[in-house]
């Protein structure tokens, strides 16, 4: 049984609001999180909405420690204050889960107006090589053969908020990607296996058992252009995942992250996007471009035969702006040789 309950400071919540389809209560979910409770006391909804909102800060800058930043711990202390609603629910097992929606635009004026690292929703995902060393053979782990060896990862990403991808292991991924590829560290063979599921983002893992019943673990994150590496000795499933999952998010986050500024303190970006040659090509650019709206101030300067250029303001760089682009929205960004300049090529689908 569910009851949904309005933040007194909320002056208008629509009956679709309210009655939408399952726990999808919020417009955007990404500001949104479920806590369990012990019971329905004011102390326990506080203590709850405090916690739902660490977990989305956590979310959206990619940092656990973002709570050392004051404005955010004070935030927390605060933290009902920013619910924009929220319904108790009970699960299958007979407990009961709180689940709250925040104000997304209270969310984001505190990144901007505090400088701290924002990393929005549109994240590619990350697929998982885990390679085992076994007495006999060696081979990929697989979702449908080792669910619990697997599991632990999934509640780790789902914190960070990245979304993950097990390889099939059918013809096609060995014909791509052979396991003793993995220990000769071919990353080249990774990025083109991983491709295959619509990403440039991996985490690969070499697993070797050993005699005390512990693990020797190497972590490798294969970005597009990097690799980074991350060796140790451990025993516990949750440690061993959760620093590899670390490590891979850490290094998208550090990529893909970027510093919102306040409008007025901020220098334009002039954005030029080439190959605009109909009206359908205007309308695909404008649909990627108007997403960003919520993020940057940005307006049409000028159109010029098959060019079309931007005025972007809210972020420091032309490199930002370009960090903002999703991948295969058509959009191509070209090498940034000027900070207040980024050229975008747009190859129609």
């Amino acid at each position: 049984m569910r009851r949904i309950y309005a933040n007194p400071l909320v002056i208008l919540i629509t009956t679709a609001c309210l009655f939408g389809s399952g726990i999808a209560l919020a417009a955007d979910e990404f500001f949104a999180e479920a806590v369990a409770v012990e019971d329905r006391s004011a102390g326990e909804l506080a203590r709850a909405a405090g916690d739902a909102l660490t977990r989305v800060f956590v979310r959206v800058s990619g940092d656990e420690q973002i709570l050392d930043e004051a404005p955010f711990n004070e935030a927390v202390q605060n933290a009902q204050s920013h619910v924009l609603l929220y319904s108790y629910q009970d699960d299958q097992a007979g407990g009961t889960r709180v689940f709250f929606e925040f104000d997304d635009a209270f969310v984001r004026s505190l990144f901007r107006d505090h400088s701290i690292l924002y990393w929005e929703q549109r994240r590619p995902p990350l697929v998982i090589w885990l390679a085992l060393d076994e007495p006999f053979s060696r081979r990929f782990a697989a979702r449908s053969d080792d669910v619990e060896l697997l599991a632990p990862s999934l509640e780790r990403l789902e914190l960070r908020g990245v979304e993950v991808r097990f390889p099939l292991l059918d013809l096609a991924d060995s014909a791509a990607l052979s396991v003793n590829a993995i220990w000769e560290r071919d990353f080249d063979q990774v990025r083109r296996a991983s491709a295959r599921y619509g990403t440039e983002h991996a985490l690969v893992g070499r697993w070797i058992d050993l005699s005390d019943g512990s693990k020797l673990v190497d972590w490798y994150y294969v970005g597009p252009e990097q690799s980074e590496n991350l060796q140790f000795r451990a025993t516990e499933l949750s440690d061993i995942w959760d620093r590899g999952v670390d490590l891979a998010v850490d290094a998208m986050r550090d990529s893909l992250a970027v510093t919102l500024q306040q409008f007025e303190m901020s220098e334009a970006i002039a954005v030029s996007v080439k190959g605009v040659k109909s009206y359908a090509d205007y309308r695909a650019i404008s649909s990627v471009f108007d997403e960003l709206g919520q993020l940057v101030d940005l307006r049409i300067d000028s159109l010029n035969g098959d060019t079309v250029i931007y005025r972007v303001v809210g972020v420091p760089s032309a490199e930002q702006v370009a960090r903002l682009i999703p991948s295969r929205s058509g959009l191509l960004a070209q090498p940034v040789t000027r900070r207040g300049e980024l050229e975008l090529i747009w190859e129609s689908f």
